[in-house]
């Protein structure tokens, strides 16, 4: 292999990789709210491929047939735009992965301008698909089909969370605050000896202890002569 070969492959790599930024980025762009529910259903990968593999497969096949079988350049434009939706659904649909990766590698400025998260987890993501074997044919499609199946599924509007829903038309608990303890008047004798009680004099250790007193006995009765 030449040099020439070799700065081929190694540009092909790179328009392939700004082309996915490019791709994310407008996505991004265009449809915000679009690609904030994606990224939430990512939280759900499983359910994600699930749905994108009952979108993609379907739309490909469909798209290969009238491809295959018309002879018309009008079908075969039809057949080709069916088989290239679903990709670029996609691809719009995982810049929602992109994002939840930017959330994960914050830095500042990303409040002001959200973009940076996407441009940073689509640079992370692309090179996972540099992966030999793994990320050719397990990160790449798995990411084209879990992005059309989030793409589909902001559409529907089952981006919200179970949780708000709930608490929809509930009225909001009160906590009892606990009343505060009652205050005795400073001046009042009974704060007066509680006050002597509690607090000991510093001449008490000095004092002796008092002696206890013996009992008297009872005098008797003087008998009378």
């Amino acid at each position: 292999m030449t040099i020439a070969n070799v700065l081929q492959v190694l540009l092909l790599i790179l328009g392939a990789m700004l082309v996915f930024q490019a791709y994310w980025l407008a996505g991004t762009a265009l449809f915000p709210r679009l690609v904030g529910k994606a990224r939430d259903h990512y939280k759900r990968p499983i359910r994600t491929t699930l749905i994108g593999l009952a979108v993609v497969l379907p739309a490909i096949w469909l798209g290969f047939m009238v491809l295959g079988q018309s002879s018309q350049p009008v079908l075969k434009i039809l057949g080709f735009v069916i088989g290239s939706v679903p990709l670029i659904a996609g691809l719009i649909g995982s810049a929602g992965f992109c994002q939840l990766i930017g959330l994960g590698l914050p830095a500042p400025g990303d409040q002001s301008q959200n973009w940076r998260r996407v441009w940073r987890g689509g640079w992370v993501l692309n090179f996972c698909y540099l992966l030999p074997f793994a990320g050719w044919f397990v990160i790449l499609p798995w990411g084209i089909i879990s992005g059309c199946g989030a793409f589909v599924m902001s559409l529907s509007g089952n981006g919200a969370p179970r949780n708000r829903s709930r608490n929809i038309g509930r009225a909001p608990r009160h906590t009892s605050t606990p009343e505060p303890a009652a205050k005795l008047d400073d001046d009042s004798p009974r704060s007066s000896r509680l006050q002597r009680t509690q607090i000991p004099s510093g001449d008490d250790g000095n004092k002796p202890k008092p002696r206890p007193r013996r009992p008297r006995r009872p005098s008797r009765p003087k008998q009378e002569e």
